[in-house]
């Protein structure tokens, strides 16, 4: 059972882009984690209702609004902060307009909880909000007086839900969390940062890959650490950015891809437009947890 004890801290604070989000499923690019993390504020906006009947109270009801955060930061770098607000950044220059967009964004953080576990350890709350846009923040400065007053920016951001519904479910996901004094495996605490988790039953262990010719062919085999089931996401199935063919010189060769496979075992076939020495794989190629498979260069000698 989890102890009953008030938080003292914040770390780790991170963010994800959102790839694609619909029926299917959803899927992240890589996780960036965000230094100097001072306050995560989080208002659900959440209210109980009650309407009037008889002369009394008739039927209570909750309901949620938009889910508000305001992170505040020692800082933020630029680029990235560029990235988090859909600003266009060139030689080190962002330029601002009326027309940006900001994109989705999973935000995940780790609250520390005062006390231990029963095994000593330091006890944590690990959280993921899984879609919500930042807002351009205010700015402003103060200058030096006799004693240092510290000014830190604070980005602010609203989450929806996601389209996606997890198998079970009726509705998408705003947030997840766990303790790590309570009945949660150690494999989820290990990799909860890996990548946002959005359903309960999400494996978040590592992918990795093997490769194969047949009949010409390439062959590549995903396979989950621990043997679990899962399926590459399409999205991320992508020749000459998630998975480079080369030739014996070095040079890149174009190709097409079929995914396919059990659930246990997905693979990709490939059809190369020439001749493969080996191919490289990046944690862009992702599963549909959005985990992106462990990097590898497979030999095809």
């Amino acid at each position: 059972m989890a102890k009953v004890n008030p938080t003292i801290g914040l770390d780790h604070v991170v963010i994800a882009p959102l790839i694609s989000d619909d029926e299917n499923g959803v899927v992240y690019g890589d996780v960036i984690e965000l230094k100097g993390a001072v306050t995560a504020t989080v208002n659900p906006n959440s209210s109980v209702e009650t309407d009037f009947g008889d002369n009394g109270a008739f039927f209570v009801v909750n309901n949620r609004g938009i889910t508000e955060m305001t992170l505040e930061m020692v800082g933020v770098d630029p680029a990235i902060q560029a990235q988090m607000l859909g600003q266009k950044r060139v030689n080190g220059i962002t330029r601002e307009t009326g027309m940006d967009s900001s994109p989705y964004f999973a935000v995940g953080f780790r609250v520390w909880v005062g006390g231990t576990d029963d095994n000593g350890n330091k006890i944590y709350k690990l959280v993921w909000y899984a879609k919500g846009k930042f807002s351009v923040p205010e700015s402003g400065a103060e200058t030096k007086k006799d004693s240092v007053n510290f000014q830190h920016p604070t980005m602010s951001a609203q989450f929806s839900a996601t389209q996606f519904i997890p198998a079970g479910e009726t509705e998408g996901t705003i947030c997840v969390h766990c303790r790590t004094d309570a009945d949660v495996s150690a494999n989820t605490v290990a990799h909860w940062f890996d990548a946002p988790i959005v359903a309960l039953s999400a494996d978040t262990g590592a992918v990795t890959v093997s490769a194969a010719l047949s009949d010409g062919n390439i062959i590549l085999t995903g396979a989950k650490v621990g043997g679990g089931s899962f399926a590459f996401a399409s999205e991320t199935v992508k020749i000459g950015a998630s998975i480079v063919l080369a030739d014996s010189a070095g040079a890149s060769v174009a190709g097409t891809v079929v995914l396919s496979g059990a659930s246990t075992a997905p693979t990709i076939t490939i059809t190369p437009a020439g001749t493969v020495a080996k191919v490289i794989v990046t944690n862009q190629l992702k599963d549909t947890n959005g985990v992106g498979v462990t990097p590898a260069v497979l030999s095809l000698a």
